[in-house]
């Protein structure tokens, strides 16, 4: 064909009315949606760009129909066919670099208009109809990896995608991955299958059911298939005459086309695809974020889970002290019992007249309240000490179990993440594995045990020496009553004068005297040795209160120092995805409520 001069510029669709105020609605919408999923990651940073390619594709008003396809699919050659034109240059080499646009006008235009952004502009009047644009995109899978990505990156500006394969090579995995990408754009879809005059006649049907099954199988698509042979149309054109029948199966794609644009105005099913386009965008970014917020909900829950552990190794501990403290209490009444059982029998007036040996007593006292006191309260906490110890390794160990799990958790689920915030989470979640560590080594040293078993042998040995040195003093004393002169119970009201060891004052006057300070000397020794127990006694308290309080002290600061700047994080991350899911799915709601304004619109 001879060129034909340039007579116009490609004229842009005009709205009015109605429609047009939607368009401008849907811009906004679009440049909205582009902003709230710009946060959302570096995938969604480039749907951003998308949205905002396809608001100003808004502006144009072109209804796109995109050809796509393998190289050498035949993907120009079909574009000619439908044109019933040879326009664009085709051959076996990868002919198409850029991306070739023909826009409806009434006059053909066979040199290109480039485009700043590369893009290189036809016109010609077989487009299909007044406002549609037919685009040839570079072959997907081709040598050259920047037409691949050319065609990429226009696909998601489609308003109908045409996908054209090789009766030859059908199904390729490039042909798959760019199918799926049309699919998640939400796309109308169709499926050429092209050069099928190579095939023999009885291949046809096979090839069909072939794609149609690797369609349904693999991409749980079902789209309408044309078996076409481009080169047998633009044979039949090239010829020139009348064309009878439908050479090569185009004039089949070209009702197709002619019903879908019967449907409606292109201008109003261009604003429709491209709500298709936003809604799938919103709604990929919608599961993805409730995705998230179900990552961090299940993270939030296992360090909610050690808190919950330490609350109950807390309580645990309480439980522990509470049963210790019983247990010695029960060790030192007996230890009481027994001292003013010792007291009444060997302090009494008549084992004070058989003159008692008083290194013989404080043995006796060593041996039979202090030696069996001893040993049951060194049982009693030595088992209390060992039931922390050994309940702290469990716990510690629990600890660091569950925080290697959500360390683990977390680095399955780092693309689901922010980056910054998960290397963040995965460094505090290291600082904690790493504390809850040394603190189950210093349990394992039986470091804890030997302190506090210092702590109980010289308060024991401190009692032992100043309560057998005291009794000493008492039997010193009941002896100087005792002494010649001063006989208890002999009736004399004599006068005793005797110079008492240990502070006993001098000149007791009379028996009746001397009994009465015998009585308050052995109940002396007896307050005295409920005082002396009940000192021991407070000291084995504030020992075991002191322990407990140093463990609980230890799970404090560990949930305030590291599993409460992890929980504070998670529910950063939480309020997050919950912000950016409820400006989503307010952005459906938008979406929604325009596609109706403009489906309702004549």
């Amino acid at each position: 064909m001879q060129d034909t001069p340039v007579v116009e510029k490609p004229s842009t669709p005009t709205l009015e009315g109605t429609l047009a105020a939607l368009r401008e609605s849907e811009i906004r919408l679009l440049s909205d949606i582009g902003e709230t999923i710009a946060g959302l990651g570096e995938a969604a940073a480039e749907d951003r760009r998308r949205l905002l390619d396809v608001a100003q594709d808004l502006r144009d008003m072109f209804f796109l129909v995109v050809v796509i396809g393998e190289f050498n699919a035949g993907k120009s050659s079909f574009v000619n066919a439908l044109l019933a034109d040879d326009l664009l240059p085709s051959g076996i080499t990868p002919t198409t670099e850029q991306i070739e646009l023909v826009r409806y006008a009434d006059s053909v235009t066979r040199k290109p208009e480039v485009r700043l952004d590369g893009i290189r502009v036809w016109t010609h009047p077989n487009t299909g109809a007044p406002g549609v644009a037919l685009v040839d995109t570079p072959g997907t899978g081709s040598v050259f990896q920047k037409h691949e990505q050319t065609a990429k990156a226009f696909l998601h500006r489609a308003d109908l995608v045409i996908f054209v394969i090789s009766a030859k090579r059908a199904f390729a995995d490039t042909e798959r991955l760019y199918l799926e990408l049309a699919k998640h754009y939400g796309k109308k879809i169709i499926l050429v299958v092209n050069q099928v005059d190579l095939l023999q006649p009885n291949e046809l049907q096979e090839v069909r059911r072939f794609i149609e099954r690797q369609a349904d199988e693999t991409l749980n698509m079902r789209p309408l298939i044309f078996m076409v042979s481009a080169r047998e149309a633009l044979n039949a054109i090239q010829k020139g005459g009348i064309v009878t029948g439908d050479p090569g199966g185009i004039e089949a794609v070209r009702a197709h086309l002619r019903g879908v644009l019967n449907q409606a105005p292109p201008a109003r099913q261009k604003l429709v695809a491209q709500l298709e386009m936003a809604h799938h965008l919103v709604t990929t970014h919608l599961e993805t974020v409730q995705r998230r917020a179900d990552l961090v909900t299940a993270d939030t829950n296992k360090v909610r889970d050690v808190q919950r552990e330490m609350e109950q190794q807390s309580t645990g501990l309480n439980t522990q002290l509470k049963a210790a403290r019983a247990e010695v209490d029960a060790v030192f009444a007996g230890m009481r019992q027994r001292g003013v059982q010792f007291i009444n029998e060997n302090l009494s007036i008549r084992s004070i007249l058989r003159n008692p040996d008083r290194n013989q007593l404080q043995s006796q006292f060593q041996e039979v309240v202090i030696g069996r006191a001893l040993r049951d309260i060194s049982g009693a906490t030595n088992g209390y000490i060992n039931a922390v110890v050994d309940s702290s390794r469990l716990y510690w160990r629990g600890v660091i179990e569950r925080l290697n799990q959500l360390r683990d958790l977390m680095d399955q689920e780092v693309s689901g993440l922010d980056a910054g915030v998960y290397a963040e989470q995965r460094q505090n979640l290291q600082d904690a594995i790493r504390v809850a560590e040394v603190e189950l080594q210093s349990y394992s040293s039986g470091k804890l045990v030997a302190e506090l078993q210092d702590i109980f042998e010289t308060n024991m040995n401190a009692f032992r020496m100043s309560a057998v040195a005291a009794i000493g003093g008492v039997v010193l004393t009941l002896l100087a009553i005792a002494a010649p002169g001063g006989v208890i119970g002999a009736g004399v009201a004599a006068t005793v004068t005797l110079a008492f060891v240990v502070g006993v004052p001098l000149g007791l006057i009379g028996g009746g005297f001397a009994f009465r300070y015998y009585q308050k000397t052995v109940g002396d020794a007896r307050k005295d040795l409920n005082s002396r127990v009940d000192t021991l006694e407070k000291t084995y308290h504030d020992s075991l209160d002191n322990l407990t309080q140093k463990e609980r002290n230890r799970l404090s600061t560990y949930g305030a120092q590291f599993m409460t700047p992890i929980f504070s994080r998670l529910e950063v991350l939480a309020d997050r995805y919950t912000a950016q899911g409820t400006r989503l799915r307010a952005h459906l709601d938008q979406i929604k409520t325009l596609r109706a304004g403009i489906e309702g619109t004549p």
